[in-house]
């Protein structure tokens, strides 16, 4: 079992699994930490190649502060605005409060690692990302719409993707496996198919053009929150009592069975035919 104490010395020290994973020289250490042997953890951290590299920048840096504080100001500022358009590109939201941050980062020598978690870890950030970020996250909402639950994820768990794939806590990989778990959880009939890399619009494609048929209306408007397809999609077949694909035929049975259908052109058309048929065989019509 990890030591508690030894694992908050570590994180004191910035060094995180992201972190590690950037200097894997760093592992030996964190191990130290977290077995408890927070002295020798400490000397051996002292001689990585991390932080000697990292202090030198420190001190440097510091120096020129003091005793060089025009050079300072120029290198300092041209350090910033590089930092301003990595984090922009990257999809951190830059702001006053943000930019603050920075010359602490900067006096301390930090990576560009160590600046993305000092600002994440500042609660400053809030949710709001942009660059590749966001467009990973998008990719990803594209992604949970397309297996069918979409609609079922709340704000507050994008919230929790956006800042892990921000912060590189979290994968485009490893969120599409948690996607398709989720999906396969909520469509048991589907899940062999979501399993074989055929998505849950792909498998109810047919069933949804056949509702925007017989409901006269565009399929797009066939969501998957629509109570008459969740129907269709939670079909428990009667003999098996197992979760099952609906049949296409069963798929037209219940949409004539339900009130939208009554008010559709097909309706009426058919309720025509039929009372024509009627009259016929009461000899009332020709």
């Amino acid at each position: 079992m990890a030591d508690e104490k030894g694992q908050a010395a570590a994180l004191a020290l910035g060094i995180t699994e992201v972190l590690i994973k950037t200097f894997p020289e760093l592992q030996a250490v964190f191990d130290l930490f977290a077995a408890g042997n927070i002295a020798d953890a400490r000397i051996a951290y002292f001689n990585t190649n991390y932080f000697k590299e990292l202090t030198g920048s420190a001190q440097s840096r510091k120096t020129k502060q003091q005793t060089q504080p025009g050079v300072y100001a120029q290198e300092f500022d041209a350090w910033k605005q590089a930092q301003r358009v990595r984090l922009i590109s990257k999809g951190f939201m830059y702001t006053p409060e943000i930019e603050a941050l920075l010359e602490g980062s900067y006096l301390k020598g930090d990576s560009d690692l160590q600046v993305e978690m000092t600002i994440l870890n500042s609660g400053k950030m809030g949710a709001n990302i942009g660059g590749s970020s966001l467009g990973t996250v998008n990719a990803l909402k594209t992604y949970a719409e397309d297996q069918g639950i979409g609609y079922i994820l709340p704000k507050n768990y994008w919230d929790k993707v956006s800042i892990g794939v921000l912060g590189g806590t979290l994968t485009r990989e490893s969120i599409e496996e948690e996607l398709k778990s989720f999906a396969i959880s909520a469509y048991p009939a589907y899940a062999k198919g979501i399993e074989a890399g055929r998505s849950f619009n792909m498998q109810t494609s047919a069933a949804r053009q056949t509702m925007a048929n017989l409901l006269e209306k565009d399929v797009d408007t066939i969501a998957n929150d629509n109570p008459l397809f969740q129907k269709v999609t939670g079909y428990v077949n009667p003999k098996t009592g197992a979760f099952e694909i609906m049949p296409l035929w069963e798929v037209e049975k219940l949409v004539k069975s339900s009130d939208d259908w009554l008010y559709t052109k097909n309706a009426q058309a058919t309720f025509d035919s039929f009372g024509r048929s009627v009259m016929r065989d009461w000899g009332l019509a020709y």
